[in-house]
């Protein structure tokens, strides 16, 4: 039995997991170059940028192609 967990739940713990792992990537560098907190920071924020460009390119696609959809059902009848 297959189980459907809603796309909000996903996005949202992938998120919040690579801002984990890139926050403790940067925490790493920073402890290694003695450099604190600047790595950490940089590695937060590309993180952010990168997983809110994925958002949004991913959403853009899936309208693009429900427009279509709906552009084809109005087209058939």
């Amino acid at each position: 039995m297959a189980t459907h967990t809603p796309v909000s739940i996903t996005n949202g713990a992938e998120i919040a997991g690579t801002v984990l792992v890139f926050f403790l990537l940067g925490w790493f560098i920073d402890r290694q170059l003695g450099t604190t907190p600047w790595f950490m920071i940089a590695c937060v924020l590309v993180a952010i940028v990168a997983q809110f460009l994925k958002l949004y390119y991913v959403y853009s696609a899936q309208m693009t192609s429900l427009e279509a959809q709906r552009r084809a059902a109005v087209h058939a009848k």
